[in-house]
């Protein structure tokens, strides 16, 4: 079950964290542009490419989605 109740949490944070990529693409990465200069260049990478960020958010909807719903199968 806790197996279960991790997944589930995985997949809540990933849904959410991808609704923030499709509302706030830019804002979102730029928030993460501390730290290492590699750790920059790629947030500030990802920020000038709002729409592949848009994509990745999408994708990570869905795939929380399914690994959430999945959870549910054998309940």
């Amino acid at each position: 079950m806790w197996r279960k109740r991790f997944a589930e949490t995985l997949a809540i944070i990933t849904i959410g964290d991808g609704w923030i990529e499709i509302l706030a693409p830019r804002e979102h990465s730029r928030l993460w542009s501390v730290g290492p200069p590699a750790i920059r260049r790629a947030a500030d990478w990802f920020a000038a490419r709002p729409g592949l960020m848009r994509s990745l958010g999408i994708s990570q909807v869905v795939l929380g989605t399914w690994l959430a719903l999945r959870q549910y199968k054998d309940l």
